[in-house]
C-alpha cells in the first residue's frame, strides 16, 4: 500500500483551471489536505471488529488543526490516470458501513463495464459509537448519532483534542476538490454523489446545499438519491390526501418545516448558501431520486417516523413519489422525469445502482 503523501496540485481542463485556491471560496473551508493509506491490521478480533473501516485516510488541516476520515477507493489517489472520466461517490447509510457502500458502487461500476474510467470513493462518517469500535485516533472527525447526514458539525472535544469542527458537507466539498485539484486524474468531466437510505438524506440535502456547481462549471454534477426516510421541501406546504400540496395542520408538530425537512432554522452551511438559492438550486440542478418499488414498510425500525417526517408520507415509496410530484408542481422544475422506480425491490441501494435503470442514471448521462 502507498503511504505517500500526496500535495495538492492544480486541476486543468479545456477553458477553465481550477486552483486548489478553489477550497478558499467555500463556505467553510478547509486548509492542506492529502491521503495517507492505513496500516493493515493484522489482529483477528480487531480485523471483524473494524471490517467496515476503510483502508485509506483523508486529512484536511483547518485553523492549525489537522482533521480526518477514513475512505475507500478503486484507485490509488497517489498515481496520475487518464483514463479516469467520472468521479463516482456513494454515501453509506445509518449504520456506517463505507466498505458495504463501496463495495456496491464498485459492483455497479462493475457491472456498466465503466471500471477503467470510473474512480469510486465512499467516505465513512463516524459518530461517537466508533470512537472504540474502529479505535479511531483522536484526528478523526466524529459526529453525534446520525447528524452527519444533516450537514451538521462534527463533535468538539478537548480530551480528544478536538477544538475545530468540520461541517459533514465540508468534508465532502474538501474530498472532491482534492481529488479535481490534485493534477492526479485530469479527465475527469463528471461528478456523480449518490447516496441510500440515510446516505440518500445526505445527497439530498447536499445536491442542493453544496457551492461545488458553481464553482466548478466545467465539471457537471449529479447527485443521486437513493430511498432515503425524509427529503427537505422547500416551503410550508405537504402532500395532502388528494394529491395536492397543502400548508397542513401542525398541531402538535410545529416545527415540522425546520431544516433539515424545510428550510426555516437553517444550519451554519446551509445558512451560508440561503433558502432562496437553495430553493432553486433544487428545482435546477441535476438530481436523481431512484425509489424501491417495494420499499413500503411502514413498520420498519430505521424508518423516520417523527411527526414531520410522517407529514410526507407513511413510508419511503410514497414519501419519494410525493416529493418528486411537490417538484414537478414547480414551473421552474420543467418537465424533468428525474425520478425511477426500480419494480419488485425494497431497500436495498446496492441493488438499484446494478439495475438497468440504476446504470442509466449513474453512467448514462
Amino acid at each position: 500500500m502507498d503511504f505517500s503523501i500526496v500535495k495538492p496540485k492544480r486541476y486543468g481542463i479545456p477553458g477553465v483551471t481550477i486552483l486548489f485556491a478553489t477550497l478558499t471560496m467555500l463556505p467553510h473551508p478547509g486548509a492542506a489536505q492529502h491521503i495517507i493509506g492505513s496500516h493493515l491490521n493484522h489482529n483477528a478480533a480487531l480485523q471483524a471488529k473494524t471490517q467496515h473501516v476503510p483502508p485509506y485516510i483523508f486529512e484536511t488541516h483547518k485553523n492549525g488543526e489537522t482533521q480526518a476520515l477514513h475512505f475507500a477507493s478503486n484507485i490509488s489517489l497517489n498515481r496520475m490516470d487518464t483514463a479516469v472520466r467520472t468521479l463516482f461517490i456513494n454515501i453509506h447509510g445509518l449504520y456506517r458501513n463505507a466498505v458495504g457502500a463501496f463495495e456496491s458502487a464498485i459492483d455497479a461500476v462493475s457491472f456498466a463495464g465503466e471500471g477503467k474510467t470510473t474512480l469510486t470513493i465512499s467516505p465513512h462518517y463516524a459518530n461517537d459509537e466508533d470512537l472504540e469500535n474502529y479505535r479511531l485516533a483522536n484526528k478523526f472527525l466524529y459526529w453525534r448519532s446520525a447528524e452527519w447526514k444533516d450537514g451538521r458539525q462534527s463533535i468538539i472535544n478537548d480530551w480528544r483534542g478536538h477544538k475545530v469542527s468540520m461541517n459533514s458537507y465540508e468534508v465532502m466539498d474538501s474530498l472532491i476538490c482534492f481529488v479535481l485539484s490534485s493534477g492526479k486524474f485530469p479527465n475527469i468531466r463528471k461528478v456523480v454523489v449518490a447516496g441510500h437510505s440515510a446516505g440518500g438524506q445526505f445527497v439530498q440535502r447536499y445536491s442542493a446545499l453544496t457551492p461545488l456547481p458553481d464553482l466548478l462549471p466545467a465539471v457537471r454534477f449529479r447527485f443521486i438519491v437513493m430511498n432515503p426516510s425524509s427529503y427537505m421541501y422547500l416551503d410550508a406546504r405537504r402532500p395532502d390526501a388528494d394529491g395536492t400540496f397543502v400548508v397542513p395542520d401542525s398541531t402538535g408538530c410545529g416545527q415540522y418545516n425546520r431544516y433539515p425537512k424545510g428550510l426555516t432554522e437553517l444550519s451554519d452551511y446551509a445558512q451560508a448558501m440561503g433558502a432562496d438559492r437553495i430553493r432553486q438550486n433544487m428545482l435546477t440542478r441535476d438530481i436523481v431520486i431512484l425509489l424501491g418499488g417495494d420499499d413500503t414498510d411502514d413498520a420498519d425500525r430505521d424508518l423516520d417516523t417523527t411527526c414531520a417526517a410522517e407529514l410526507q408520507g407513511n413510508a419511503r415509496l410514497p414519501r419519494g413519489l410525493n416529493f418528486f410530484n411537490y417538484l414537478s408542481s414547480f414551473l421552474e422544475y420543467g418537465q424533468k422525469k428525474n425520478c425511477d422506480v426500480i419494480a419488485k425491490l425494497g431497500h436495498s441501494g446496492g441493488f438499484i445502482l446494478s439495475s438497468d435503470k440504476g446504470k442509466k442514471w449513474v453512467f448514462g448521462w
